[in-house]
């Protein structure tokens, strides 16, 4: 990829056999890396950065003052550039101190005189390249010279210098030289067999972050090779070969060469791969053979049939059918005596996963973990998938205990099957489940690691697991365009693969994503997913998709249709006996109603979010109190504790939303005075706390339970 940089303006490149720099050089005087400083001190002025970057690229060579002018203020010149361009030179000076002298005015322009090794972005050139040499030759030093450079490396360049065409090519320069040294580096522990586990964390690392490196992409299949790897070396390349053709370019002839001995390799070992090959759907025409073989008289075969195409019915939009035909399969199963406990037990635990989806769910999944408990600790692989599906449902009402214990099975058993693709989806799982719990920063480094590595098993199911995830918390962090880009991909894959049911679910988060920027189409899009949510007969996403159109009826001023959405996702959410889905409907109804009821419905909606244990379902929840509670003192506490748990889960209102808080929060702080800053501080600080100590008071009396609500279950 470097081929293809533009020229930049630089430190002319370490010519062969210079010297590394060693404990003698002399200190960095100017830094350009990460924060623009002159001995050490930050420089704050932008102009004056800029002044000092690029009499720093020019390394001892005087710069034309037109240039300099130039670079300033690229056409649109102020009255007297020169002279203002005089004020910034002796702002220079002077913060050079005794080294004034060094920034002079020499032929017609302006001269810093310092060499290479005296900034750090000539110093981190020096030994990046050093570096590079010393790998290249195999020096047994390599690690320690690639070790330095990377320790040299203090950051990218300031952006807000790219005003400047030459300091924007150096920051891309310095930028990829900083990847080819992580890239040297780890070929240099590549040599050494010990270091092997570590040369293939930091390269997967690195492909995470720039997946269209080449050369990274190599290192990467070498040292899995080494480590005796062959297979995922080769699930690299096809990963690389399918990223490299989604951008309309072939893989490099030297990738190419390295899969083919890989390849050639493996054939002669006459090894089956360690990563299994995931098939894109299930045969067409399944169900019907399952259904004919029952009919014929052969149940088992007939059960062991349908319980192989659940997953793929589940992600292929034919979970109605599909539940029916379990239905149907056990039923003649039940009259016959000698079917195989193992085949009946899977079709049940799988028609607890497709029930999951109905009013019905608590008993489906009930059914489902009983399936699962009476088959024992060695579950099939199609059992470990319902188990671990039945705790994607059970995080997602916010029963986190069961949830875990399920997950945590599942991981033992598709481990002992070594089976990478199924940990990869309970790890999946899991990260969503600490995303309900209010841990959004780890399920973003979760699910990033799930989607590199659905990727690599060439998973497009997998993928669209992982990007909802990461697209829900980017949502929750207040990243709403980067929200918008990831929901839309997976969308695009959903549609792809032929997945309604994740078709709607992906409509429903862009249409809640649009909601909360202000898009005026965000009601347009989350009417169609209510119907649609219909149309397949999912009431969970139905449910979903009502609550996300009240918040959009809402954010535009029609409470009362907001407020009719919301009570019929209630009254899903309350019928499936969902906790998280009653917290969070809950708290919106009480938001938005704002009567005699609202003060008590909050309370309800405190109490279920409190057992989910999610600290943005009881911040959500505590909002909603403030809103309601006519008492200025309570109403503070649990304000100021809403707030203090969306900052610690690293989960801010979005604009429109906090708006009407804000001005709870200013009216509420006119009413206390001077009481209102140590309240406010108090339970900001302490939320946990507050939350206790509200529900000990909580009011005896109870809403009517058709005017509560709930979170909604994705």
């Amino acid at each position: 990829m470097s081929d293809i940089l533009p020229t930049t303006v630089g430190p002319p490149p370490v010519a062969a056999g210079s010297p590394p720099v060693v404990a003698g050089d002399p200190p960095v005087l100017v830094g350009l890396m990460g924060t623009v400083t002159i001995l050490g001190q930050p420089v704050p002025a932008t102009l004056d950065r800029l002044v000092l970057a690029r009499l720093v690229l020019a390394e001892g060579r005087s710069v034309p003052v037109s240039t300099l002018i130039e670079a300033l203020w690229s056409g649109e010149l102020p009255d007297r550039a020169r002279n203002a361009l005089q004020v910034k030179i002796s702002r220079l000076r002077g913060r050079l101190g005794e080294h004034r002298e060094r920034l002079a005015y020499r032929h017609g322009g302006y001269q810093l005189a310092i060499t290479a090794l005296e900034s750090d972005v000539g110093r981190f050139t020096r030994l990046a390249r050093a570096a590079a040499q010393a790998v290249a030759a195999g020096d047994a030093d390599a690690v320690t010279a690639t070790t330095a450079a990377l320790d040299a490396w203090r950051g990218e360049l300031p952006e807000d210098l790219d005003r400047d065409q030459a300091v924007r090519a150096e920051r891309v320069r310095l930028h990829e030289l900083w990847l080819a040294t992580r890239e040297a580096h780890a070929e240099a522990l590549s040599g050494r067999r010990a270091d092997l586990p570590e040369a293939i964390a930091s390269l997967r690392q690195l492909l995470a972050e720039e997946p269209l490196r080449p050369r990274g992409r190599l290192l990467l299949m070498r040292a899995l090779h080494a480590s005796g790897r062959r297979a995922e070396a080769l699930a690299v390349y096809d990963a690389g070969r399918r990223l490299f053709r989604d951008v309309g370019l072939e893989p490099p002839a030297e990738l190419q060469a390295e899969f083919e001995r890989i390849l050639a390799e493996e054939r002669a070992a006459i090894r089956r791969p360690s990563v299994p090959r995931i098939p894109a759907q299930a045969p067409d025409g399944l169900m019907e053979a399952a259904r004919w073989v029952a009919d014929q008289g052969d149940v088992h075969t007939g059960l062991r049939l349908a319980v192989r195409g659940c997953w793929w019915w589940w992600i292929g939009g034919h979970r109605g059918p599909a539940r029916e035909l379990l239905e149907d399969l056990l039923t003649i199963a039940a009259d016959q005596p000698g079917v195989d406990d193992v085949a009946a037990l899977s079709a049940q635990a799988w028609l607890g996963v497709f029930g999951s989806l109905t009013a019905q769910v608590t008993e489906h999944m009930r059914r489902a973990e009983a399936a699962l408990a009476a088959a024992g600790a060695s579950w099939t692989k199609p059992q470990a998938v319902a188990a671990t599906l039945i705790a994607e449902r059970l995080y997602e009402r916010g029963d986190h205990g069961r949830a875990r214990d399920l997950a945590r099975l599942a991981v033992q058993r598709f481990t002992a099957l070594d089976d990478a693709w199924g940990q990869s989806l309970v790890a999946t799982v899991v990260a969503r489940g600490r995303l309900l719990s209010g841990d959004v920063t780890g399920a973003d480094l979760r699910a990033r690691r799930r989607l590199n590595e659905f990727a690599q098993l060439n998973d497009p199911a997998g993928l669209v697991l992982a990007l909802d995830i990461l697209g829900y918390c980017a949502e929750v962090q207040g990243r709403l365009d980067q929200a918008l880009q990831i929901h839309t991909r997976a969308l695009d894959i959903a549609r792809r693969i032929g997945s309604p049911d994740w078709e709607v679910a992906q409509t429903i988060r862009i249409g809640n994503v649009r909601s909360l920027a202000g898009e005026a189409d965000a009601v347009e899009t989350l009417t169609a997913a209510v119907r649609l949510s219909r149309d397949i007969g999912s009431y969970t996403l139905n449910a979903f998709a009502l609550n996300g159109l009240g918040v959009a009826l809402d954010l535009m001023g029609d409470r009362a249709a907001a407020l009719e959405r919301h009570r019929q996702a209630w009254e899903f959410y309350e019928q499936s006996e969902s906790v998280s889905g009653m917290a969070y409907t809950g708290a919106r109804i009480a938001l938005i109603t704002g009567d005699g009821g609202a003060h008590d419905r909050a309370w309800t909606a405190l109490r279920d979010a409190t057992a989910t244990n999610d600290p943005r379902a009881i911040a959500h929840s505590l909002e909603a109190l403030a809103m309601a509670e006519s008492e200025p003192t309570p109403a503070v506490r649990a304000l100021a504790a809403a707030h203090g748990l969306r900052q610690s889960s690293h989960a801010p209102l979005p604009p429109l939303q906090a708006r009407r808080l804000q001005h709870r929060r200013d009216a509420l702080a006119a009413m206390l005075d001077r009481r209102f800053e140590r309240l406010w501080h108090d339970a900001r600080h302490n939320p946990r706390r507050v939350v206790e100590e509200l529900r000990s008071s909580t009011p005896a009396t109870s809403p009517d339970s058709t005017q509560s609500g709930g979170r909604p279950a994705t």
